[in-house]
């Protein structure tokens, strides 16, 4: 049997697998940073992100196996580099589901009532069809044991797998983005932070989406390469890490608002201030002008009765 093409095979695993481990490493300060900073959040939302981290672990855990049977265990072993193990073929967890359900949550309760099952129902049916192309993809990594047969699957499980996953990204991101422009008001401090918020929506949307339009790309166009898999390393992490900022960014944003409203509080203050003394001081010198005249009145009856 030949040997396979270390370069695109594992060489493109072990780099997707270093770079998984360094977003490993901020999610896991992400992680800390939240339970240090917002101990007092619900407890629906620190389950949600211990579910999240033990996701998260288990698959650099699978990742890391992954690596070890090939590149240690079956160093030199041909026939066990051309197939798959249960490690790699499982490896597709679903962080990307349980953070667009977060969202959706999220979505929920920002629409009005008449209007929330109407908008939220169908970005959930989106994302659930996402976690089931996840499924058949696993199922069929599973049947397909050696790598040469993957390009079989592009067009009936990866391409519908890319796009649910794109199509729940940006269902979540509109209807954020919508749901907040609705928030606007005649303040400005609120509209900056409208704004500011759509951004982090609209961001995040396109970073996920692009990164699984690329994977796509990638794995129709180098379908005997494992490129795809190196990228799939990755975006479990660019979903963790978004859920992770989303919930810590709230104290960053709050300083900023409070920081902005104290500067606007103060300077109308010192406004009202230099106002105050401005007519203190115009009325000083009124009624200075005003003793002056009356004074000067006073001298000049003087000096005619004189006369």
């Amino acid at each position: 049997m030949a040997v396979p093409d270390l370069h695109n095979t594992f060489g493109a695993t072990f780099i997707g697998s270093c770079t998984a481990m360094l977003m490993y490493g901020i999610t896991t300060l992400q992680t800390y940073l939240y339970y240090m900073y917002y101990p007092n959040d619900p407890r629906d939302t620190k389950l949600l992100v211990r579910r999240q981290r033990i996701l998260d672990t288990l698959h650099i855990a699978l990742m890391c196996r992954s690596i070890y049977f090939y590149l240690v265990s079956n160093f030199g072993n041909v026939v066990a580099l051309a197939e798959g193990t249960w490690s790699l073929r499982g490896n597709q967890l679903c962080i990307a589901v349980l953070v667009q359900l977060f969202f959706s949550v999220r979505i929920f309760y920002l629409c009005r009532r008449e209007i929330r099952w109407l908008v939220t129902v169908p970005i959930v049916l989106m994302v659930l069809a996402h976690f089931g192309r996840i499924a058949e993809t696993v199922v069929f990594m599973f049947m397909k044991r050696q790598f040469k047969s993957l390009s079989q699957i592009t067009y009936y499980a990866a391409t519908p797998f890319a796009v649910t996953a794109v199509l729940s990204d940006i269902f979540v991101a509109g209807a954020l983005c919508i749901l907040l422009r609705g928030k606007r008001s005649p303040f400005f401090e609120t509209n900056v932070l409208v704004n500011t918020l759509i951004i982090y929506a609209i961001n995040r949307c396109l970073l996920t989406s692009l990164v699984a339009i690329i994977e796509v790309i990638v794995f129709a166009i180098l379908p005997h390469s494992l490129w795809f898999l190196a990228i799939d390393f990755v975006i479990g992490k660019l979903y963790a890490n978004s859920f992770l900022a989303s919930l810590n960014s709230r104290g960053s944003l709050r300083d900023r608002e409070r920081r902005r409203h104290d500067m606007e509080s103060s300077m109308r203050i010192n406004s009202t201030r230099e106002t105050e003394w401005r007519v203190s001081a115009g009325g000083i010198n009124s009624s200075r002008e005003s003793r002056e005249k009356h004074k000067h009145r006073d001298t000049t009856g003087t000096v005619a009765t004189d006369l």
